[in-house]
């Protein structure tokens, strides 16, 4: 599942990558393509179409201070694709994975398009080559954001961000 902040100001995302660069566990690298037939993940090893199953959202005022979480339980199945729609649009993308705490259920997400260095308005030391346009909480399903433990993790990167 993906949380979300609800009205995160997006342009402080390149001073929130800077303050987590010690929370950092992972970065993935991907192309994301649109086309007229669907949603396709190219990364180092395959193809994938993305169907996406929709869920119902649960908003959590003030979940903490003055953060609302989103809550959003929609997914997507991946299979394999031998190709895609030449019509389409295509982006490359990171994903930036950071945890509170080694090998903990929940992450914190931070995806963004790569674009060159000498383009870029500014740095930094996460990832240099990242316009960073979406933030989320990613976990299972079967977690309870209203546990006490899940809770307590949230909080802790809620406070970073703050």
């Amino acid at each position: 599942m993906r949380v979300y902040i609800n009205h995160f100001n997006l342009d402080a995302l390149p001073n929130v990558l800077t303050m987590l660069d010690d929370k950092l566990v992972k970065t993935e690298t991907y192309i994301q393509i649109y086309s007229i037939d669907g949603i396709y993940q190219i990364d180092m090893s395959a193809v994938k179409k993305q169907t996406s199953v929709d869920s119902d959202i649960e908003i959590l005022n003030d979940y903490h201070e003055n953060f609302t979480l989103i809550v959003d339980k929609s997914y997507f199945v991946e299979e394999d694709a031998a190709g895609f729609d030449p019509d389409h649009i295509s982006t490359r993308m990171k994903r930036c994975i950071f945890e509170i705490s080694k090998g903990s259920p929940i992450k914190l997400i931070i995806e963004g398009e790569t674009v060159e260095e000498k383009s870029l308005f500014f740095k930094n030391k996460t990832s240099p080559n990242l316009v960073p346009n979406n933030i989320y909480f990613e976990m299972a399903n079967n977690l309870n954001v209203r546990d006490a433990l899940v809770k307590r993790e949230l909080i802790g990167f809620l406070s970073l961000l703050n």
